[in-house]
């Protein structure tokens, strides 16, 4: 486990800033993260998802959120610390899921687009789906998209009310945002590129000094 320590002295200065951060931009990280997780897979007001979403990609961001809100709420950064991320937040706010198992679902799908651990389905609504939801089978812990859906939703929320009164996860979370942009839109005209030369051709390729997908408005302010 790559627990990381985090220094609990609050500067006031910087801390004008994790609240500026939170009021302007948490609302926004919460549509990119889980509201992409929503429209990746087309789900419905009662838990059901569309036949022709990405399912599967779906699944994947929703993994990716987990352990991004957990780097919030930890301020962990470190490279090798993704296990601690997402066992923070999950044994906070979504304590039903067994965190190691969710760990290693995020890597099998990401490694070899194999769902280690569970049998992952999206059909019918949150209604006909909550006593199979984590449920075992034959094939594997069933994990329901609309419900997994919901349950990260539910957590952020009640993060999100915590933060909003509490002082250190402020700081935690501000610290870890100015280290790990999430992906957001931005101006094409804020972008700065550098020339890079390719280790296995040669060739020269573009490097963007940006986290994020382009887009005709900015996302971000810059907070010093």
């Amino acid at each position: 486990m790559n627990k990381v320590k985090i220094d609990t002295k609050i500067n006031k200065d910087e801390l004008l800033f994790a609240n500026a951060f939170l009021k302007e931009h948490f609302d926004r990280i919460v549509d990119w993260a889980v509201g992409d997780i929503k429209r990746c897979c087309r789900i419905q007001p009662d838990g059901n998802c569309d036949d022709g979403g990405a399912l599967v990609g779906a699944f994947i961001l929703w993994c990716c959120a987990i352990e991004y809100f957990g780097g919030l709420f930890t301020g962990n950064p470190n490279g090798g610390g993704t296990k601690a991320r997402m066992q923070d937040f999950i044994e906070k706010y979504m304590p039903r899921y067994d965190y190691l198992k969710i760990y290693d679902l995020r890597w099998s799908l990401l490694h070899y687009y194999s769902p280690h651990h569970f049998a992952l389905c999206h059909e019918n609504n949150l209604i006909a789906n909550k006593k199979r939801h984590l449920s075992q089978s034959d094939k594997g812990i069933i994990l329901h998209l609309g419900w997994s859906v919901k349950d990260l939703e539910d957590g952020v929320n009640q993060y999100k009310r915590d933060l909003e009164s509490n002082d250190l996860l402020k700081m935690k979370a501000w610290k870890y945002y100015k280290k790990q942009y999430p992906i957001m839109p931005i101006k094409v005209e804020e972008i700065r590129t550098s020339t890079l030369s390719s280790l296995a051709s040669g060739t020269s390729v573009q490097s963007l000094s940006a986290s994020g997908t382009v887009s005709e408005v900015t996302w971000t302010k810059k907070y010093s």
